[in-house]
């Protein structure tokens, strides 16, 4: 028998209801344009809706993945596939929850379903292990249709690079959003498949040739707890006679509502060390890469010099220029060209959107026998005390790659991921207390904008700092206006782009 299944799921309900289980309320058929449209959609009305059959069988997968997650395999089933991740086999241990839900029949206590390409075999199995005889009309008998999205979205799971992570997402937090997004993804990207379906006890390959989810998982969880493993470090700090007097009141000296992350303490004592005289941090907008520059500079009682947004501040000059002084024109050197001489720290912002013409005395500066050569004609060599930090948004409008010979002089380069949400409510309730009844629905609006302008590939960028300053107009505006002039500009005057924002805002209750 030959269907096309995902689109067939939209015909078909459970007898019991029209509610999808687990579904955030969500039931057949429900409009769910608000979260999330993907970029393939082709309704005639551009919207987002769900059916049953797919949003279940993603939520029973969610289950069958905390029982790979937590080890309970034994009581709720495992996915198995070979080498080349040509064949897929899974086998469900029906949880006692699905069968007093009435979502499947209580005499199935097993399913198993194999996929090769796109033919699938599956059959029902009682407790004794006996297969349950039917005929495979209607399809919906024993719902059927189950099984084969369930070995469906475990090949999904294992081949597809950008599905994995939505499901990794919803198992740490369950979400609406998430929700909508697994279910139109797997939907949009399948919709005009067709698939054999054979419903049979005979199991065309042997599952103990192949290798299982759980077996896997188990060595990436590992793999992954020694990653996250931070031990405590004694940070070693510079002495005062380090540094001239006068760059004192240089060292960062920020309020306690900024903590250095327990992961960037080795690299304090590499910093001072100077194994790490030149680092380099990246990542979207708002992650506190320039904050985390200060905090290590504070940590180790380095002085920050000069800090230079490559945006604005950089250019020939970068080093010192000649400038009249009385009858005489001299020669006045930078806080860059003063860190060079003296020592301390100075702070690239934004590096890769500097013209590299005006980047090229770093070659020389951050090369082993480091030194700059000023328009003076004078060479200074770089003192042993000099730290350079720089950071930089990968892949924004207006930026640039960096020349491979700069980037390979950075000691250290650091990745920093995006804010949780509890970093970003820390910093809003520090900040601006009177947004705290309000930062639940704040952050809705900032991760459905965000899924946006991921999903439709955006040349637009929202951050926490957009979120701080709505937060802070909203004392004087209110919610709903300030957020005209601080969220609705992130759509730089796209009309289209702002009615959607809007839209998304609009959602919320904000009195």
């Amino acid at each position: 028998m030959t269907v096309n299944l995902f689109k067939d799921a939209y015909k078909i309900t459970r007898p019991n209801g029209k509610e999808i289980y687990k579904g955030f309320g969500f039931k057949h058929h429900s409009d769910v344009t608000q979260y999330y449209v993907h970029p393939d959609n082709q309704s005639q009305e551009g919207t987002t809706s769900l059916c049953q059959p797919i949003g279940e069988a993603v939520i029973i997968f969610s289950i069958l993945m905390q029982g790979i997650v937590t080890g309970k395999t034994g009581l709720i089933g495992d996915y198995y596939y070979n080498d080349d991740k040509s064949c897929f086999m899974l086998e469900l241990k029906t949880p006692e929850e699905l069968i007093k839900a009435a979502i499947i029949s209580k005499e199935a206590a097993i399913y198993r379903a194999y996929l090769k390409d796109n033919s699938i075999h599956f059959g029902a199995f009682r407790k004794d292990g006996s297969f349950i005889e039917d005929e495979m009309e209607p399809l919906s008998s024993l719902y059927k249709m189950l099984p084969c999205f369930l070995v469906l979205l475990a090949r999904e799971m294992e081949t597809n690079a950008d599905f994995s992570p939505l499901v990794e997402n919803f198992l740490e937090s369950p979400a609406a959003d998430i929700f909508v997004n697994i279910h139109e993804d797997f939907y949009q990207n399948h919709k005009s498949e067709d698939y054999s379906l054979a419903y049979t006890k005979k199991e065309p390959f042997d599952p103990s040739k192949f290798l299982s989810c759980s077996s896997t998982y188990t060595a990436i969880k590992e793999n992954k707890k020694q990653t996250q493993e931070v031990k405590e470090i004694e940070i070693k700090q510079f002495s005062k006679s380090s540094f001239k007097k006068e760059y004192f009141d240089l060292i960062p000296h920020l309020s306690e509502e900024f903590v250095l992350q327990k992961e960037l303490m080795s690299l304090c004592n590499a910093v001072y060390s100077s194994d790490s005289r030149a680092t380099l941090f990246h990542g979207p907008a708002g992650t506190g890469k320039t904050m985390s520059c200060k905090l290590i500079c504070q940590a180790i009682g380095l002085p920050i010099m000069d800090t230079v947004n490559c945006t604005e501040n950089l250019d020939e000059f970068i080093l010192g220029k000649y400038i009249p002084q009385d009858d005489k024109i001299v020669f006045i050197e930078s806080y860059v060209t003063k860190a060079v001489r003296d020592g301390g720290a100075v702070v690239f912002e934004e590096i890769n959107f500097a013209k590299p013409q005006y980047l090229a005395f770093l070659n020389s500066l951050l090369d082993d026998n480091g030194f700059v050569r000023l328009d003076s004609g004078e060479i200074v060599k770089r003192h042993p005390n000099f730290r350079f930090f720089a950071t930089m948004n990968v892949g924004y409008y207006g930026t640039r790659e960096l020349n491979q010979a700069l980037f390979n002089r950075f000691n250290s380069v650091i990745a920093l991921a995006e804010l949780s949400d509890d970093a970003i409510k820390k910093m809003l309730s520090a900040r601006i207390p009177e947004c705290v009844p309000f930062m639940e629905k704040m952050l809705g609006v900032y991760k459905k904008i965000k899924k946006k302008i991921e999903t439709e590939e955006l040349e637009i960028v929202i951050s926490p700092r957009n979120l701080e300053n709505w937060a802070r107009i909203a004392r004087h505006d209110g919610y709903v206006l300030a957020a005209e002039k601080t969220i609705l500009p992130v759509a730089k005057n796209d009309k289209t782009l702002e009615g959607a924002i809007r839209g998304i805002i609009y959602l919320y209750r904000w009195t």
